[in-house]
């Protein structure tokens, strides 16, 4: 289990994410690792969600709102394994930031201060990385020309999965 900061730190991002849920809709399930899982059914449209945090943030110093990584499923719009990241800061919509695990790189859209991967086949595959690898790399590149690398553990990520998977089907 985390430290009760950093499920605190999880229970704001993931009410931060949800902003039109009241965050005593969320529920969190369990703790993987570095992974939570949270779960929102008291509305007509179950979600449930797994969400990390990076381990690691470059440059260092850089003013920046929340940073995390999430993969949500919505059981009644038959959406699973959405991948989505809030970077924390505006992003340049003229470079695509980018997941990398290992030696495989998945390019992003930027929309805002979030990320996500236009395909739903590359998406799979993500997923797919996220569970066989240890480490995720997201790279960015803000409004201001500043470029981010913030580095994810993706320890307990395959165990978050399967319960956001029974949690929501």
């Amino acid at each position: 289990m985390k430290t009760s900061s950093a499920l605190a730190f999880m229970v704001m991002a993931a009410s931060q994410m949800l902003t039109s849920l009241p965050a005593q809709a969320l529920q969190l399930k369990e703790t993987y690792k570095d992974w939570a899982v949270y779960v929102n059914d008291s509305s007509s449209t179950k979600t449930c969600f797994a969400i990390s945090r990076p381990k690691d943030m470059h440059p260092k110093g850089v003013s920046r709102g929340d940073v995390f990584f999430y993969v949500s499923s919505w059981p009644s719009d038959k959406v699973n394994n959405e991948i989505s990241i809030n970077i924390g800061y505006p992003l340049d919509g003229e470079s695509a930031p980018s997941a990398i695990i290992g030696a495989n790189q998945f390019n992003l859209f930027a929309e805002g201060d979030k990320a996500f991967i236009a395909d739903e086949n590359i998406e799979v595959k993500l997923v797919k990385a996220m569970q066989k690898g240890s480490t995720l790399v997201v790279k960015g590149r803000s409004k201001r020309g500043t470029a981010t690398t913030d580095k994810y553990s993706l320890l307990g990520i395959s165990a978050a999965l399967k319960r956001v998977s029974a949690e929501c089907k």
